[in-house]
């Protein structure tokens, strides 16, 4: 019986599957060390979300790593133009990455997941994302399973030599197929639940509009899985399994890393805003203001700080909300918004503390009311709290 892909010509797929691999491997690279950076030094706060991100990108080096091996030995060639030894080899890398990128994807999904959960605005919404969650993670292990028991010996997935039972390969089509189903569905989900979520949330429409689109990114994750649905159909067609896959191979990692790239995005808002700000001038005249305001406000709590102690519950609690907007060593809003509950967005907006009036005898004196205004919106991407 002649060898797949005799009689036809001695084509090399390898340098597309090894070009597009590390391509698309390289920026989700680059966007995950900078979204670390940001998170590290800007925002001072890595967040589940972001572990499991590092884990995703580490399995999608761990599959680049994998399709070298593969391409070194024969994928996207014809098994006739092989040695045997060579071709097992190759069909070796080809099962590992296949258990590579099958963890690497719901890795991806659980960081969006772990992100939406920390700006879900109620329980509703948690208890949805947890549920999907939580079947992404279910659904992987059953088809991993289903993996490793699709034949007797699992060995004869690389070396044609040994005799045994498997699946056909329409069941394995049909497997396929569905794993791919679920992978759309959830990425669909990820990509469109944060359009409900912040869609009532009181901030102004241009900073809504930007978050739902920066959060939406996950469509093209969702498209680069039907594009590799597309390719199932090749697989085992003709038993060339190295020249089968080739397609397959490539849209593994394009779909992996273009996940990592659009969940990571959203993360990298507050660099967006600083360079922003300091390419229009903005950064330094807002600093400018806050460090007039903190002067302005430390010496009115000094001029009245010999008085405050003798004064009545009510005009401490006063004293107490002045302390908190005034003191910190953050400008007022900054103080503000650390007063909130972790797990929200939150707007800042005008916030005024009046006049405290003594009544224990000191003649009815009042003490300097300190007012000022916020205009930050903050959301949860950039003040990253423990997670629920």
């Amino acid at each position: 019986m002649p060898a797949p892909g005799a009689g036809l010509p001695d084509e090399n797929k390898g340098p597309e599957i090894l070009g597009a691999s590390v391509t698309v491997t390289t920026i989700a690279l680059i966007t995950v060390i900078v979204r670390l950076v940001v998170r590290s030094r800007i925002v001072r706060k890595l967040g589940t979300d972001d572990y499991a991100m590092v884990i995703a990108m580490l399995l999608s080096l761990g599959g680049l790593a994998v399709i070298i091996g593969q391409v070194l030995y024969g994928a996207g060639r014809h098994a006739a133009y092989l040695d045997p030894q060579v071709n097992s080899l190759g069909l070796k890398w080809n099962f590992a990455g296949q258990v590579i990128y099958m963890w690497a994807l719901p890795a991806v999904k659980m960081s969006v997941g772990f992100c939406l959960l920390r700006i879900a605005p109620n329980k509703t919404y948690r208890r949805i994302l947890q549920g999907v969650m939580i079947f992404t993670m279910a659904y992987t292990f059953v088809c991993f399973m289903t993996l490793l028991l699709q034949c007797r010996n699992l060995a004869v997935l690389w070396d044609l030599t040994i005799e045994t039972t498997c699946w056909p390969v329409s069941t394995l089509q049909g497997l396929s197929y569905a794993s791919c189903a679920v992978n759309i569905f959830t990425d669909l989900f990820f990509a469109v639940l944060p359009i409900p979520m912040l869609w009532n949330v009181q901030i102004n429409a241009r900073t809504r509009y930007t978050l739902i689109c920066i959060m939406s990114l996950g469509i093209f994750a969702c498209a680069a899985g039907m594009v590799k649905s597309a390719y199932i159909s090749n697989y085992g067609k003709t038993g060339d399994f190295l020249w089968d896959s080739a397609n397959l191979t490539i849209w593994y990692s394009v779909e992996c890393n273009v996940g990592i790239v659009a969940a990571s995005l959203p993360c990298l808002k507050p660099l967006f805003k600083r360079i922003l700000e300091t390419s229009l001038g903005y950064g330094s005249s807002r600093k400018k203001d806050s460090y007039k305001l903190r002067d302005q406000s430390h010496g009115s709590a000094r001029r009245g700080s010999k008085h405050l102690d003798s004064r009545s519950p009510r005009q401490a609690k006063a004293r107490n909300l002045v302390n908190i907007s005034t003191l910190g060593g953050n400008t007022s809003e900054e103080s503000i918004l650390s007063q909130q509950q972790p797990h929200a967005i939150t707007k800042t907006t005008v916030v005024t503390i009046d006049r405290a009036k003594s009544d224990t005898g000191h003649g009815g004196s009042e003490w300097p009311a300190i007012g000022f205004r916020g205009q930050r919106f903050d959301d949860r991407l950039q003040t990253t709290s423990e997670d629920r």
